[in-house]
Formats: C-alpha cells, structure tokens, sequence
C-alpha cells in the first residue's frame, strides 16, 4: 500500500468506540470526540481542560495518585473502573486502561476508556432482582416445610389414632371370639388395620420434614431403645391407656413419677399425645 492510499492515523482514533484521551501536566492534552462525548463536551472543549473538571472533587486525589504511578511506571499499566462528571452534573462510570507513554518528549498516560455506566446500573439491579427472588424462594420453601410438617402431623395424630383405636377395638373383639367365622373376620379386620397404620405412618413420614441428620452409613436405632429400664415398664401400660393412678398402683410408685416417666417418653420417642403413642408402638410392633 502506498502513502497516497495510507488511512490517516487520526481518522481511525475518531472513529473508535472507545474513548482516548493523553494525560499531561494534569491536563488532557490530546483526547479523540468520543472520550469527550463521555462527558458531555466536543473533542476541542477537552483538550487542554484539566483534570478536576471531569472528575468528582471526592475522587480527584485518588485519580491523580494513580496518574502519577503509571508515571512512574509502578505499575507501568492500570485497568479499572473510574468515576467521571459529565457536564451536566451526574456522575458516569468509565472502565479505563490506561499507560505511560512520552509525548512530545515528555512522560505523559495515555488511556482508552469504556462509558460502562449503563451496564454497571443494570447487573447492580439484576444484582437486586436476583437477591428479591432467592429472598421470596427461600420464605416460599420455609412456609411449604411447614405446611409439610403440619400435615403430617394432622395424618399422624388424626387419621393415625382413629386406626389405632379400630385395632385395639378389634383385638378385644378377638380375644374374646371362640373361633368360626367372627375370629377370621377379626384378624384379617386386624391385618388390614396394621397394613392401613403402616401406610399412614409411611405416609406422614413422607410429608414431614426432608431434612436427615443421619450420618451416611450410620443405621440410627429406634428412639424407645433409648428408653430406661423403668420407663419400658411403664410403657406397655400407657399403651393399654391406664391412667397414672392405675400404673402406679401397679408398679408401686406414685402418680407424680408415672407422670415424669410419661413426659420422658414422649420426648424420647418423638410423639405429643397418647394416639400418636399408640401409633408408634403398632408401626414398631410394641404392642402388648
């Protein structure tokens, strides 16, 4: 290519997309109209304009602090993000780059620099939207835990202890049947109860909540294993629903004691209410 069909160097800094600008003295010594732009001047109205007009009065220290290293050459480079004032008063953000160079014989920057305002608005108000959504997922997750939770207790407690109730009923019965038909119906009515009592139990397990705490390859043991040697005397007998008075007489302790051996049960074992007792010992088969 010949010098006739050379593009001036000029011409394509002004028609760059980035900003240029050259640093000197404080001033801006050379800058391309799209530099300027950024801050709401034309190409001649910058140069020679020194620095403190573009830049906030609370940032110029550190933006001239930071000419003066790349100056030095310590470091020789910088990339970062800068705070500009346009002429009309409102701050822009300018992702720059800028360097040292020598210009007409002396050390002087030369930057390039990206008006990023926009941009950095819009991922800080993603930023935003994205923290809103993770807030209103985790509270919607929360309330469906406890929904969860209050409705496996519901199935426990309700559907749970009306099927206990129909078992025991049904084991009186057939204690008290001598064969023939009405003893067949009695066990197959107790097999289904016992099969309709361990579904309500997988049921509610399956609603309650989801986190486990079991160390992986750990087989936990049943809860009444934890129980004393006093406290599984005294639960058959709550199980049989005698009150505190007719176990103590039993045991010869005082009712007060039976009442603490049946608070510490029921915290052991996990349940609040006699029906949710009587559950637990038909699905673990401590039913006397």
């Amino acid at each position: 290519m010949n010098s006739a069909e050379a593009i001036p160097f000029e011409a394509i800094v002004e028609q760059s997309v980035a900003g240029i600008y050259v640093i000197q003295d404080d001033r801006f010594v050379y800058a391309n109209s799209t530099w300027a732009a950024i801050a709401g001047y034309a190409r001649e109205e910058v140069i020679g304009m020194p620095l403190s007009r573009i830049v906030p009065p609370d940032f110029l220290d550190e933006v001239r602090q930071r000419v003066q290293a790349r100056l030095q050459g310590d470091p020789p480079s910088m990339h970062f993000i800068t705070r500009g004032l346009h002429r009309d008063g409102h701050v822009v953000l300018v992702e720059v780059h800028g360097s040292r160079m020598d210009f007409r014989g002396r050390p002087a920057v030369i930057g390039v620099g990206v008006d990023v305002t926009e941009r950095l608005h819009n991922e800080a108000e993603l930023r935003r939207l994205l923290a809103q959504v993770q807030a209103f997922s985790s509270r919607t997750a929360a309330k469906l835990e406890a929904q969860r939770s209050a409705f496996a207790r519901e199935v426990q407690e309700v559907l749970g202890g009306m099927l206990s109730n129909i078992r025991t009923d049904a084991a009186r019965v057939l204690h008290g049947a001598q064969g023939g038909e009405l003893q067949g119906l009695t066990e197959r009515l107790l097999a289904l109860t016992r099969q309709t009592v361990d579904a309500v139990g997988q049921i509610a397990a399956a609603l309650g909540p989801t986190t486990d705490t079991t160390p992986r390859g750990h087989v936990a043991q049943p809860p009444h294993r934890r129980l004393s040697a006093r406290e599984q005397q005294v639960l058959p007998l709550l199980i049989k629903g005698l009150s505190h008075t007719e176990i103590g007489a039993r045991m010869c302790i005082s009712g007060k004691t039976v009442s603490t051996h049946r608070s510490n049960i029921f915290q052991k074992l996990g349940v609040r209410s006699t029906a949710e007792l009587v559950l637990y010992a038909v699905r673990n088969d401590l039913v006397p």
